[in-house]
């Protein structure tokens, strides 16, 4: 049997834990979050999936799906040698 104690703890995790699970924003809440915080004069602008990955600390294989899904366009700057440079930019980027 558990002391008063320890029986009390359990009772505040249980009780803390529906406030903490209110609030766990998904991937692209987290994207639009972090969008929204870069300043308005650098936010229309090519970004590197690294810059991406970087900015919300999970990989390019999951970040890819939430920036099509809005709008946003990959894009590819070729070079004389053949290599190129991929970049995403947002929907409302203008070239």
């Amino acid at each position: 049997m558990p002391s008063a104690y320890i029986s009390g703890l359990n009772r505040e995790l249980d009780e803390a834990t529906p406030e903490a699970q209110l609030y766990k924003p998904d991937l692209k809440q987290r994207f639009l979050d972090w969008f929204d915080s870069v300043p308005e004069i650098s936010r229309y602008r090519p970004y590197s999936m690294v810059e991406l990955e970087q900015a919300l600390g999970t990989q390019g294989r999951y970040i890819s799906p939430v920036l099509i899904s809005l709008g946003w366009v990959r894009r590819r700057r070729w070079s004389g040698n053949g290599a190129y440079l991929r970049y995403w930019v947002p929907a409302e980027f203008k070239t």
